[in-house]
């Protein structure tokens, strides 16, 4: 079985990641079409930052997202253009971490990221506020096995930086995102995601 390394993310432009231990075990409600749920005061404290790693799963079919209709105010995020026509989103779910969240259903989703609008970065629709990030091709470790028809499965870690962060994240910005991803390139040519992502806030030095 033929093995290819160094095959960046940057070029396939999607990611995750995985965290220790459990805060909170909660979900939010699910993300609509136009990934409005970070600008919704009923989803979250907005009043109240949080300054704690939290752990997120991205998971599903990546769907594109067409010229225009990205989520309203691009989410806040000037680092990125999500109306652009050439990117595409997937739903997130939450894992931990994420305070102020009563509903139980784990199956919801509460949130949409972004990727493959090029230049290696991605972004989070989260409850709340937003999250722009950059993949650091540097610390990549992945593994992409080819299967037929032009369909491969890559596994991989991968770390990247907080460009932007809106809402209840402001103190993220400078922080990082450790992500383990399993994604596969199926024969039709979609994306198949499921990538665990451990947010983490800038360190503050005592």
């Amino acid at each position: 079985m033929r093995k290819i390394k160094k095959f960046t993310f940057a070029a396939l432009a999607t990611v995750a990641a995985l965290a220790a231990t459990l805060l909170f075990l909660t979900s939010i409600t699910q993300a609509n079409d136009h990934g409005q749920q970070g600008h919704d005061n009923d989803k979250g404290d907005h009043d109240r930052g949080i300054d704690h790693q939290f752990v997120i799963l991205l998971a599903g079919v990546y769907k594109p997202v067409a010229a225009g209709d990205g989520p309203r105010r691009n989410l806040g995020l000037t680092t990125v253009d999500l109306n652009s026509g050439r990117w595409a989103n997937v739903k997130i779910y939450l894992v931990s971490g994420l305070p102020g969240h009563r509903d139980k259903d784990e199956d919801k989703a509460i949130g949409a990221f972004y990727a493959f609008g090029g230049a290696g970065i991605v972004a989070y629709d989260l409850p709340g506020g937003s999250l722009s990030a950059k993949f650091l091709t540097e610390h990549d470790d992945e593994e992409v096995l080819p299967g037929a028809n032009g369909s491969f499965n890559l596994d991989g870690t991968f770390k990247l930086d907080i460009l932007e962060a809106t809402g209840i994240y402001r103190d993220f910005v400078g922080g990082h995102i450790h992500m383990v991803d399993i994604l596969k390139k199926r024969g039709d040519g979609t994306f198949l995601e499921n990538c665990f992502c451990t947010i983490h806030p800038k360190l503050v030095a005592p």
